[in-house]
Order: C-alpha cells, then structure tokens, then sequence
C-alpha cells in the first residue's frame, strides 16, 4: 500500500513529487498516466512505482492526488466508482467538488486545490476546499502535498473561481507585462538580452521588496515616484489608460470563464 498515489505524471504533478520526496520517500509514492511516456519518465526519474492501470493505483494507495487533464476525468472515473480510498486531492482546473464525488463515489473525503505555475520550482501559491471538514490526519495530509511546491490557504470553494483569476491566472498577467516591458526596452535601444536581464531583474527584485517590506504596494508606488521625475511620468500614462481598470476586469473575466469552465 502507497501513502501517495498520482493520476497523472506531467508537470505539474512532477514538482509536487520531486518536492515530496525528501519527506515522504519515493518508495511510498506512485503514478499512473494515459497514453504517453509521462509516468515512465517520472518513476525512472524519481524512483516512484509505476501501476499499470487506475484501478491498480486505486486500490493500492491512501491518498491519490488527481493531476491529469481534466478532459481527461472521464476516462479515469470508468474505474473509480468502486474506489474506497480515504482521500482524494484534485488539482483540475474548473473541475468542482460536485463533480469530483459523482466520479468518485466511494472515497473519504475530497479536497480541490488550484495550484499555479511557480509549483515548478517550489514557489507556488495553492489554495483548497475540502468537501467535508478535514480530520487533523486528512489536513496534514493535504498540507504536505501542498508545502510540496509552495505555500497554501484554505478557502471556501466559492472562492476558487475567483483564485483562479487572481493567483492561478496571475503568473500569465506578470509575463505579459514582462513581454510588454521588453518591447518597450527594444524600442529604446537596448538588445534583446540586455533587455530580457533587465526587465527579469527589476521585477524579481521589486516582487522580493513587496514581500519583505512593511509598507504596501501603494505605499511602495509613491516611494519610488518623485514629484516631476521619471516614474510618476510613466505611472499618469497608466492612470490616463485607467490600468487599474483594466487590471480588475481581467480578473473579472477570467473568475467568469473560471465559473463557466466548471459546468462542462
């Protein structure tokens, strides 16, 4: 019996094992996949088993953490309706806690997380409902998972929509401004790697300065802006085009989409 059991081996399930493996040991880990080489690059990578079909994973692990494409539940619920494990984590984009329980009727207790992009490397953000309160053995659990690859919040599933516009969207708003700024650099004259080291550097080191100081973005936005200098120059052409506006609905948008993906 396996305490970790993984529907799915691509990346994203990939950093949360390589992030567990120190704590949980790869011989109390393993992974199923579809039709392609994910799981057998995983388990060789990592030295996790590999079953040889869901329903083998299903009966033989504690905890499953669902991390395949969502178009591609339907194929794995044909052999979840008689799984009886304690604990299913689901990380499916737009796949609700409803959902979940019709594909998996005999489990414990379920739990939906919307992790982001910075998993990759261990910097991530994830935030989690459960669909019944978490038994203190059920919320340790999840949260070694989840500290896997980042930090985490509990929030009512409500909420996750929302999550998904702000924080699982949101590394795609922060690469677009980067792409955005080093246009804007070309055009000023400087190379694409000058440019590309430049942008990289100033975002990453004022995200780390957000982070530890005690003053808030606004605070931190007047700080560097002197009356008549540069930066206020450039931030009245954010405010004339209403970017804060824009800003908010962006998030909108993509909590609707968010909303809307999850009744397919």
């Amino acid at each position: 019996m396996k305490k970790f059991g993984f529907v799915g081996a691509g990346k994203m399930a990939g950093a949360i094992v390589r992030g567990m493996l120190d704590s949980i040991g790869a011989e109390n880990i393993a992974c199923v996949c579809g039709d392609d080489n994910t799981g057998r690059e995983l388990s060789e990578q990592t030295g996790i088993a590999l079953a040889a079909s869901h329903a083998e994973l299903f009966g033989n692990s504690q905890t499953v953490v669902l991390a395949c494409k969502p178009q591609q539940l339907a194929e794995v619920a044909k052999t979840a309706d008689s799984a009886n494990f304690p604990l299913l984590i689901s990380i499916l984009a737009g796949t609700n806690l409803s959902r979940l329980r019709q594909c998996f009727k005999g489990v414990g207790n379920i739990v939906r997380v919307m992790p982001n992009m910075p998993a990759q490397i261990s910097q991530g953000i994830s935030c989690y409902a459960s669909e019944k309160p978490l038994s203190e053995t059920d919320k340790k659990t999840v949260e070694s998972v989840l500290s896997a690859i980042g930090e985490f919040m509990e929030v009512p599933e409500a909420k996750l929509d929302a999550v998904t516009a702000l924080s699982g969207s949101g590394p795609g708003y922060l690469f677009e401004f980067a792409a955005a700024m080093i246009e804007g650099a070309l055009k000023l004259g400087f190379t694409r790697d000058e440019a590309k080291k430049l942008v990289e550097k100033t975002l990453l080191g004022s995200a780390m300065l957000l982070t530890k100081s005690s003053l808030s973005a606004d605070e931190l936005c007047k700080a560097v802006s002197s009356p008549g200098g540069t930066t206020l120059a450039a931030l009245n052409v954010f405010s004339k085009n209403n970017f804060r506006e824009m800003v908010e609905n962006a998030l909108v948008a993509a909590r609707d989409r968010s909303a809307e993906l999850s009744k397919f």
